[in-house]
């Protein structure tokens, strides 16, 4: 009788956990915000993988850093060297990772004046 009951429980146990409705899976949403800023490479150090943008609107310059994920292409999306960005007008998108700015991709642009947009894009996952 012992047994039954044990084997019983555990077929309930089961049979119950199966029918949870889908609607109850968990979600993980994530928040990535990048940002762009303009400016004009003054310079690139590829030993301290570091950009030093200037604008006629910054007081100082902007330093950022870049990784080996991190894309230099032109107006059209091609790549280009870092070696050609210097004194180029550019458009860097970057974001945040702890106390550190990393820029995820530099763009080749005509010259313009500074401008800072920022996107948010948000991602939702079902996780069950």
């Amino acid at each position: 009788m012992k047994r039954f009951t044990s084997t019983f429980s555990l077929a309930l146990a089961l049979g119950l956990l199966g029918s949870v409705p889908a609607s109850l899976a968990e979600s993980v949403t994530t928040t990535e915000k990048t940002t762009t800023y303009s400016g004009v490479v003054s310079e690139v150090n590829p030993t301290t993988s570091t950009i030093i943008l200037k604008s006629e609107k910054a007081p100082a310059p902007v330093t950022y850093t870049f990784t080996k994920e991190t894309t230099f292409v032109d107006a059209q999306g091609k790549v280009v060297s870092i070696e050609t960005i210097r004194n180029s007008p550019v458009t860097v998108e970057y974001s945040k990772e702890g106390d550190r700015t990393i820029v995820r991709r530099v763009v080749v642009t005509r010259p313009s004046g500074t401008t800072r947009t920022e996107e948010t894009t948000t991602h939702t996952e079902e996780t069950r």
